[in-house]
């Protein structure tokens, strides 16, 4: 009677499914992606880098799939200081037109950037999705016309895994806010 009885706890005690058939995603794969990311995003214009605010973080979530969130600067510029104490129009207008400028490519290598994780997070299943997302910077002075507060992209991984170079990628779903 004991042991039919600590048999039936243990198999209470046991989940479901069995987590040998789901593969984890350690936090080194995803400490990887995250320095990968923060790498790519600093390298955009090297000449005038951008300014990568904190770290990437990564994160992963359990039948979801892998998310990462940066935050840049487009256009790092003097900001108040007790050495420059105003901004003028013409630096707002300057970093303005910067900031918009750069839009286009930073959309672009996210994209590469998400289809690029794809193939490096291995753990991650293929049905699950990966997302990025990205929040810009901007001092409270700055005119903010046109230009979004956070660019997220996400798409299921397998489709990103079947993606040509060069096809469409309308099967990544971008979001700007």
């Amino acid at each position: 009677m004991r042991t039919l009885a600590i048999t039936a706890v243990l198999v209470c005690a046991l989940p479901f499914g069995s987590m040998a058939d789901k593969p984890r995603v350690g936090r080194a794969a995803m400490r990887g992606m995250e320095e990968s990311l923060d790498n790519k995003l600093q390298k955009l214009w090297p000449d005038d880098p951008v300014q990568v605010v904190g770290l990437t973080q990564g994160v992963y979530i359990t039948g979801y799939g892998a998310v990462f969130m940066s935050e840049v600067n487009l256009a790092p510029g003097t900001g108040i200081t007790p050495f420059h104490q105003t901004v003028t129009a013409d630096e707002v207008k300057r970093i303005h037109e910067k900031k918009m400028a750069r839009l286009a490519k930073l959309r672009d290598t996210m994209t590469n950037m998400l289809l690029g994780s794809a193939k490096s997070l291995d753990a991650v299943p293929v049905e699950e999705q990966i997302a990025l997302g990205i929040s810009l910077f901007y001092w409270n002075w700055e005119d903010r016309s046109g230009l979004p507060a956070q660019i997220v992209m996400h798409a299921s991984k397998r489709l990103m895994l079947q993606a040509k170079s060069g096809a469409d990628k309308s099967f990544i779903t971008t979001e700007e806010f």
